[in-house]
C-alpha cells in the first residue's frame, strides 16, 4: 500500500518554534520524523545555498544525503516548487506558510496544508483540522480545485 506523500517546505520549517528567528536544520530532521511517525512519506524541498549560511555543515551534509530530500537551485521560487511537487504527487504540504500569494493558482493549498508546532522541544503536526472533517469530501474538494 502506497503511503500519502507529505511535501515539507524545508526553508519554512528551519524557523519552527524559534522566538529569536534562529533557524536550525534540526527542525527539518524533527519534522521528517513526525511525518514518518504519522504514516506518511516525507519529501523535503530545500535550497542548499540558504542552508549553507547556517554554518551547520555536518548536519547539512547529513540532510542532503537523505533520499527524501529534493535540492533546488539558489534563487528558485521555493514556494512554487513545493506547491508543484505536492500537486504532482497528490500529497499534502507541511508548512506554516499560508502561500497566500499563490491562492489563485493553487486554490487547494489551504485544504491540503498541514501546519506544524514546536513546543518544549517536540514537533507536532497540527492535524486536528483534518480529524473532524470527512476526509473523502475533503479529498474530493481539493481534487476539484487542482
Amino acid at each position: 500500500m502506497q503511503r500519502e506523500k507529505a511535501v515539507i517546505d524545508g526553508c519554512n520549517i528551519l524557523y519552527l518554534g524559534s522566538p529569536q528567528r534562529k533557524p536550525s536544520i534540526n527542525n527539518i530532521f524533527a519534522v521528517i520524523g513526525a511525518v514518518k511517525a504519522s504514516g506518511r512519506e516525507p519529501l523535503v524541498i530545500v535550497e542548499p545555498a540558504v542552508l549553507s549560511v547556517l554554518g551547520e555543515f555536518e548536519l547539512l551534509q547529513r540532510l542532503l544525503r537523505q533520499s527524501c530530500v529534493i535540492s533546488i537551485p539558489a534563487g528558485s521560487d521555493r514556494a512554487r516548487v513545493v506547491l508543484e511537487k505536492a500537486q504532482e504527487c497528490d500529497g499534502i504540504v507541511v508548512s506554516n506558510d499560508t502561500y497566500s500569494n499563490y491562492w489563485s493558482e493553487y486554490p487547494w493549498v489551504e485544504l491540503c496544508r498541514l501546519p506544524v508546532a514546536k513546543t518544549d522541544g517536540s514537533v507536532c503536526l497540527l492535524e486536528a483540522r483534518f480529524k473532524d472533517t470527512d476526509l473523502q469530501t475533503l479529498a474530493r474538494t481539493a481534487w476539484l480545485h487542482r
